[in-house]
Protein backbone atom coordinates (compact mmCIF):
# COMPACT_ATOMS: atom_id res chain seq x y z
CA UNK A 1 0.00 0.00 0.00
CA UNK A 2 2.78 2.44 0.92
CA UNK A 3 4.65 1.58 -2.28
CA UNK A 4 1.56 2.36 -4.35
CA UNK A 5 1.41 5.81 -2.74
CA UNK A 6 4.97 6.55 -3.83
CA UNK A 7 4.19 5.49 -7.38
CA UNK A 8 1.17 7.78 -7.51
CA UNK A 9 3.31 10.75 -6.41
CA UNK A 10 6.05 9.85 -8.88
CA UNK A 11 3.66 9.74 -11.85
CA UNK A 12 2.74 13.47 -11.84
CA UNK A 13 6.41 14.32 -11.36
CA UNK A 14 7.34 12.11 -14.29
CA UNK A 15 4.58 13.67 -16.41
CA UNK A 16 5.85 17.15 -15.62
CA UNK A 17 9.41 16.08 -16.40
CA UNK A 18 8.18 14.64 -19.71
CA UNK A 19 6.29 17.87 -20.48
CA UNK A 20 9.41 19.86 -19.60
CA UNK A 21 11.51 17.62 -21.84
CA UNK A 22 9.07 18.10 -24.74
CA UNK A 23 9.19 21.88 -24.28
CA UNK A 24 13.00 21.71 -24.07
CA UNK A 25 13.22 19.75 -27.35
CA UNK A 26 10.99 22.37 -29.02
CA UNK A 27 13.24 25.18 -27.76
CA UNK A 28 10.59 26.49 -25.37
CA UNK A 29 13.03 26.79 -22.46
CA UNK A 30 10.78 29.05 -20.38
CA UNK A 31 8.02 26.46 -20.31
CA UNK A 32 10.53 23.67 -19.68
CA UNK A 33 11.94 25.61 -16.72
CA UNK A 34 8.45 26.03 -15.25
CA UNK A 35 7.72 22.30 -15.59
CA UNK A 36 10.98 21.33 -13.88
CA UNK A 37 10.43 23.89 -11.11
CA UNK A 38 6.93 22.48 -10.56
CA UNK A 39 8.46 19.05 -9.97
CA UNK A 40 11.06 20.53 -7.62
CA UNK A 41 8.41 22.35 -5.57
CA UNK A 42 6.83 19.00 -4.79
CA UNK A 43 10.09 17.03 -4.61
CA UNK A 44 13.19 19.18 -4.00
CA UNK A 45 15.42 16.09 -4.03
CA UNK A 46 14.49 15.12 -7.59
CA UNK A 47 17.94 15.28 -9.22
CA UNK A 48 16.63 14.48 -12.71
CA UNK A 49 14.33 17.51 -12.65
CA UNK A 50 17.14 19.66 -11.20
CA UNK A 51 19.60 18.46 -13.86
CA UNK A 52 17.09 19.20 -16.63
CA UNK A 53 16.34 22.59 -15.06
CA UNK A 54 20.06 23.41 -15.10
CA UNK A 55 20.25 22.43 -18.78
CA UNK A 56 17.29 24.65 -19.67
CA UNK A 57 18.78 27.55 -17.70
CA UNK A 58 22.06 27.08 -19.53
CA UNK A 59 20.24 27.24 -22.87
CA UNK A 60 18.80 30.61 -21.79
CA UNK A 61 22.34 31.77 -20.88
CA UNK A 62 21.46 31.98 -17.19
CA UNK A 63 24.84 30.49 -16.32
CA UNK A 64 24.95 31.34 -12.60
CA UNK A 65 21.61 29.68 -11.89
CA UNK A 66 22.50 26.74 -14.12
CA UNK A 67 25.80 26.18 -12.30
CA UNK A 68 24.09 26.39 -8.89
CA UNK A 69 21.67 23.67 -9.96
CA UNK A 70 24.47 21.53 -11.39
CA UNK A 71 26.28 21.86 -8.06
CA UNK A 72 23.16 20.69 -6.21
CA UNK A 73 22.85 17.68 -8.53
CA UNK A 74 26.50 16.80 -7.93
CA UNK A 75 26.10 17.17 -4.17
CA UNK A 76 22.77 15.37 -3.79
CA UNK A 77 22.66 12.77 -6.54
CA UNK A 78 25.00 10.05 -5.30
CA UNK A 79 25.02 9.00 -8.95
CA UNK A 80 28.42 9.22 -10.64
CA UNK A 81 26.94 9.30 -14.14
CA UNK A 82 24.64 12.21 -13.30
CA UNK A 83 27.44 13.99 -11.43
CA UNK A 84 29.78 13.47 -14.41
CA UNK A 85 27.16 14.89 -16.79
CA UNK A 86 26.61 17.86 -14.47
CA UNK A 87 30.33 18.61 -14.35
CA UNK A 88 30.54 18.22 -18.12
CA UNK A 89 27.71 20.71 -18.64
CA UNK A 90 29.27 23.09 -16.10
CA UNK A 91 32.45 22.91 -18.15
CA UNK A 92 30.52 23.85 -21.29
CA UNK A 93 28.92 26.77 -19.44
CA UNK A 94 32.33 28.02 -18.32
CA UNK A 95 33.65 27.74 -21.89
CA UNK A 96 30.76 29.95 -23.07
CA UNK A 97 31.75 32.50 -20.43
CA UNK A 98 35.42 32.26 -21.57
CA UNK A 99 36.36 31.07 -18.07
CA UNK A 100 38.73 28.38 -19.30
CA UNK A 101 40.39 27.55 -15.99
CA UNK A 102 37.03 26.73 -14.37
CA UNK A 103 35.99 24.79 -17.47
CA UNK A 104 39.15 22.69 -17.28
CA UNK A 105 38.52 21.94 -13.60
CA UNK A 106 34.92 20.89 -14.34
CA UNK A 107 35.96 18.65 -17.24
CA UNK A 108 38.66 17.01 -15.10
CA UNK A 109 36.14 16.33 -12.33
CA UNK A 110 33.76 14.85 -14.90
CA UNK A 111 36.50 12.50 -16.10
CA UNK A 112 37.22 11.44 -12.51
CA UNK A 113 33.58 10.36 -12.22
CA UNK A 114 33.35 8.83 -15.71
CA UNK A 115 36.77 8.20 -17.24
CA UNK A 116 35.37 6.61 -20.41
CA UNK A 117 33.64 9.76 -21.73
CA UNK A 118 35.41 10.75 -24.95
CA UNK A 119 33.37 13.95 -25.41
CA UNK A 120 34.60 15.22 -22.05
CA UNK A 121 38.17 14.28 -22.92
CA UNK A 122 37.95 16.13 -26.25
CA UNK A 123 36.43 19.24 -24.66
CA UNK A 124 39.08 19.18 -21.93
CA UNK A 125 41.82 19.07 -24.57
CA UNK A 126 40.21 21.91 -26.52
CA UNK A 127 39.90 24.04 -23.37
CA UNK A 128 43.57 23.35 -22.51
CA UNK A 129 44.64 24.36 -26.03
CA UNK A 130 42.51 27.51 -25.92
CA UNK A 131 43.96 28.47 -22.54
CA UNK A 132 47.49 27.96 -23.86
CA UNK A 133 46.74 30.16 -26.90
CA UNK A 134 45.19 32.81 -24.66
CA UNK A 135 48.27 32.86 -22.43
CA UNK A 136 50.58 33.10 -25.46
CA UNK A 137 48.58 36.01 -26.85
CA UNK A 138 48.68 37.81 -23.51
CA UNK A 139 52.43 37.34 -23.18
CA UNK A 140 53.44 39.41 -26.26
CA UNK A 141 50.95 42.09 -25.23
CA UNK A 142 52.60 42.34 -21.81
CA UNK A 143 56.07 42.47 -23.38
CA UNK A 144 54.95 45.20 -25.77
CA UNK A 145 53.44 47.20 -22.91
CA UNK A 146 56.68 46.86 -20.93
CA UNK A 147 58.72 48.05 -23.92
CA UNK A 148 56.44 51.02 -24.41
CA UNK A 149 56.75 51.96 -20.75
CA UNK A 150 60.58 51.76 -20.69
CA UNK A 151 61.23 54.56 -23.21
CA UNK A 152 58.86 56.79 -21.30
CA UNK A 153 60.87 56.23 -18.16
CA UNK A 154 64.18 56.95 -19.91
CA UNK A 155 63.12 60.23 -21.49
CA UNK A 156 65.20 63.24 -20.58
CA UNK A 157 63.58 66.52 -19.70
CA UNK A 158 63.06 68.80 -22.70
CA UNK A 159 65.88 71.24 -23.41
CA UNK A 160 65.14 74.92 -23.20
CA UNK A 161 66.74 77.54 -25.47
CA UNK A 162 69.55 78.46 -23.05
CA UNK A 163 70.53 74.83 -22.53
CA UNK A 164 70.60 74.23 -26.29
CA UNK A 165 72.84 77.26 -26.79
CA UNK A 166 75.17 76.04 -24.07
CA UNK A 167 75.43 72.57 -25.67
CA UNK A 168 76.06 74.15 -29.05
CA UNK A 169 78.91 76.29 -27.62
CA UNK A 170 80.46 73.23 -25.95
CA UNK A 171 80.43 71.34 -29.23
CA UNK A 172 81.97 74.33 -31.07
CA UNK A 173 84.79 74.56 -28.48
CA UNK A 174 85.47 70.84 -28.78
CA UNK A 175 85.68 71.16 -32.55
CA UNK A 176 88.14 74.08 -32.30
CA UNK A 177 90.34 72.12 -29.93
CA UNK A 178 90.32 69.14 -32.26
CA UNK A 179 91.29 71.34 -35.24
CA UNK A 180 94.16 72.89 -33.26
CA UNK A 181 95.48 69.45 -32.35
CA UNK A 182 95.40 68.36 -35.96
CA UNK A 183 97.20 71.54 -37.11
CA UNK A 184 99.90 71.15 -34.48
CA UNK A 185 100.51 67.54 -35.51
CA UNK A 186 100.84 68.54 -39.16
CA UNK A 187 103.42 71.26 -38.32
CA UNK A 188 105.64 68.96 -36.25
CA UNK A 189 105.47 66.01 -38.57
CA UNK A 190 108.44 65.41 -40.85
CA UNK A 191 107.91 65.98 -44.52
CA UNK A 192 107.38 62.98 -46.69
CA UNK A 193 110.44 61.68 -48.45
CA UNK A 194 110.68 62.51 -52.06
CA UNK A 195 112.34 59.70 -53.95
Amino acid sequence: MMFAGLLIQAQPANKNIEKGNDAYRKGDYSNAIEMYKEVLRKDPANTIARFNLANALQKRNEMDDANKNYDLVIKESGNNVLAAESNYNKGLAFVKEKNLEEAIAAFKQSLRENSSDDDTRENLQKALNDLKKQQQQNQPNRQQQNQQQKPKQQKQPPLNKDMMQQKFNELRNQEKQLQQKLLSKNNTAQPDKDW
